[in-house]
């Protein structure tokens, strides 16, 4: 044991001007200074590190079991100021755990008067129990009378010291109003260690133990990628990254230098704050450097969602410290720094920026379809080739950054607009050059609202229903007649029902019906069957439709049509009972008899009508058919009265961010 020459056990030199710059000037709050703290104890070969927080009585006690100090290591290296351990020939440079320190200039031991007046340690080694008591106020005061004086700490009885190994640090006096919150030293500290939870050493605070976790923004984590092999516990830290890991190469020049971590990027801008956005390095396990991205040219938008934590032990080897004072940043002329900047500007951090917009895009486009169910609807709507360019448009929508649900939602509704217009004249090819917000304003301003999408939309079908309206006018020879609407009925039901936009398909209801019709057919008169031209069986929404066409100058007998209707109706109803069961009691089976004058019948007008509904029958004629369908879509053409299924969705889209 190392003795004094003169009365007191414990005694220290300091200028004020050190004490204030380097303790009190130096660190700004409760976790910078706890990681001073902690760092000392991984360099004692602690396995176990307890911080007790008490807000009542404010103080702050960290107790590790580390190999503790004896008297000669507390006067000649803890109490004096800017001791460098690792210049200490008479030490090895590893631990006897083997761990490498982090301590290096030896002033990390003041950042505790950062935070509170007065410090007492308590430490014991090789049984050997010292104690002792440090007061801010004395200091300065006994420096102030004389500033060549030492200090000299206050002694406390062994016995004070009640445990068998390491050492307690007792911060009273706290010199903030408030203690912190638990939670924010938890997340602080977990952020400014990478090695806690590993390598035997833990750290808790109030009895729970702090982890990786904490960080408290893996869970957000959109985006990740890893230097090297990615092992499972990498994968199950970050539960929503998807794909999970993507791996980078790590780097070395002649085997000098070699990093491992991550950067990741979250989802959306509000899940990250001021002090986690960036890339962090850590050296021997403790943060060395707030943000690399600070000292890159790397202005994209993607910068602000980036989050990152690389290892990089060669910046903190036994050569020239190239830690500054600040104790977090590193010296940027120092070639170990210039080198590492260089591998992530040059080989990394490009690589993440030109594909993250990409992904973010893809991304965007599963979530529109899969949370966004309204935008579903509109999107099966559409044929093949036009979906695969309404992905890229929800892509587009929902990476955009700064926009909140309420600016998506809108132009969701201004880019369907767009896309329904563009579609109309074959021109989508434009929405592909949409990029960024003011992009989708601009296509907003051009398309207008839903009453004039739905003037454009509907004016489109309209015309062009009408164009094939118009190919039966002027025809005058029945039989031409004949041929021109039987080429176009079936494929453009709406002549019948403008509802009946388009049909189903059923192959296997199509092919047994063809079949059940074959055969009553057989069963025909030569009159019934010369009077025909054409029988189909078509679906619509909610209707099984069977159309027949007569010929033009065919007299047709009511009850005979009746007879037949009543036969094509049982054909259908046997099909569907073999393909639906019992259900199909609940069908709706309609007949549409096209013929070239009205049926004959000694019925009047309104018995007729009786009948016709009773057995489920429609009889029109061809004449009546055209002029109907023309004076229907001219009306349309004009009024604009129906409200589209797309005007429906689109109005709809607010469900879609209600929540």
């Amino acid at each position: 044991m190392d003795t004094q020459s003169n009365e007191h056990k414990y005694e220290m030199t300091i200028s004020l001007s050190v004490l204030d710059h380097l303790g009190r000037g130096l660190y700004s709050n409760v976790p910078a200074v706890l990681s001073e703290v902690v760092a000392n104890a991984w360099d004692a070969d602690a396995e176990n590190v307890d911080i007790a927080i008490n807000s009542d009585d404010k103080t702050i006690v960290i107790t590790d079991d580390g190999f503790g100090m004896t008297l000669n290591d507390i006067n000649r290296r803890f109490l004096n100021i800017g001791y460098r351990k690792r210049a200490d020939k008479s030490i090895s440079d590893l631990t006897p755990r083997e761990r490498k320190p982090m301590g290096r200039k030896g002033i990390g031991k003041l950042s505790v008067f950062a935070i509170a007046d007065t410090v007492e340690i308590h430490t014991v080694r090789d049984g050997e129990r010292n104690a002792f008591r440090m007061d801010y106020n004395d200091i300065r005061k006994q420096i102030d009378d004389d500033p060549s004086s030492t200090y000299y700490p206050l002694e406390l009885p062994p016995a004070s010291v009640d445990f068998e190994r390491g050492t307690t640090v007792i911060l009273s006096k706290l010199r903030r109003e408030r203690t912190p919150s638990v939670s924010i030293v938890t997340r602080r500290l977990a952020r400014r260690f990478s090695i806690i939870g590993k390598h035997d050493f833990s750290v808790s605070i109030n009895g729970d133990f702090i982890s990786a976790r904490n960080r408290d923004y893996q869970k957000f984590m959109q985006f990740v990628w890893h230097f090297g092999d990615v092992p499972d516990s990498v994968k199950e830290l970050f539960p929503n990254a998807n794909p999970v890991v993507r791996e980078l190469d790590t780097f070395g020049q002649d085997g000098e230098f070699s990093i491992s971590g991550w950067i990741g990027t979250v989802e959306k801008q509000e899940q990250i704050d001021e002090d986690t956005n960036g890339i962090v390095i850590f050296s021997r396990g403790k943060l060395v450097h707030e943000n690399i991205l600070d000292d890159m040219m790397q202005g994209g938008v993607w910068t602000k969602y980036v989050i990152g934590e690389i290892d990089a032990e060669f910046l903190d080897d036994n050569g020239e410290d190239i830690i500054t004072s600040a104790r977090q940043r590193l010296k940027q002329d120092d070639d170990r720094y210039i080198v590492l900047k260089e591998f992530l500007e040059d080989g990394v951090i490009r690589r993440i920026s030109n594909s993250w917009l990409d992904w973010r895009r893809k991304e965007g486009a599963k979530d529109a379809l899969s949370k966004r169910p309204n935008v579903k609807r509109w999107y099966e709507l559409l044929g093949p080739d036009q979906q695969k360019l309404a992905l890229r448009l929800f892509g587009k929508i929902e990476a955009l950054v700064n926009l909140d649900e309420t600016g998506k939602r809108e132009l969701y509704k201004a880019s369907m607009f767009a896309f329904e217009r563009l579609a109309i004249t074959d021109q989508l090819s434009i929405l592909n050059n949409l990029e960024t917000e003011a992009d989708f304003e601009r296509v907003s301003e051009i398309f207008g609202d839903l009453t004039e999408l739905a003037r454009v939309h509907y004016y489109s079908i309209a015309k062009v229903r009408v164009e094939i309206i118009k190919r039966f006018i002027g025809i005058v020879d029945s039989n031409k007649k004949e041929r021109v609407i039987q080429q176009h009925i079936f494929n453009a039901l709406w002549l019948l029902d403008p509802s009946w936009e388009r049909a189903a398909t059923n192959s296997r209801m199509e092919q047994s019906i063809t079949r059940e019709f074959k055969n009553m057919e057989s069963k025909l008169s030569a009159d019934e069957r010369k009077g025909r031209i054409d029988i189909r069986y078509q679906t619509v929404t909610g209707k099984h439709v069977v159309i027949e066409l007569k010929r033009y100058s065919e007299e047709v007998d009511l009850f005979d049509l009746l007879k037949q209707v009543s036969r094509y109706k049982r054909s259908v109803k046997k099909c569907l009972a073999d393909r639906f069961g019992d259900r199909y009691e609940d069908i709706v089976v309609e007949v549409v008899c096209i013929t070239g004058k009205r049926p004959q019948s000694p019925l009047s007008h309104d018995e007729e009508e009786k009948m016709k509904v009773a057995t489920g029958v429609r009889c029109i004629t061809y004449d009546l058919l055209i002029e109907n369908a023309l004076l229907s879509y001219n009306d349309y053409l004009e009024a604009e009265k129906r409200i589209s299924d797309l005007v429906q969705i689109i109005e709809s889209i607010d469900e879609d961010f209600d929540t």
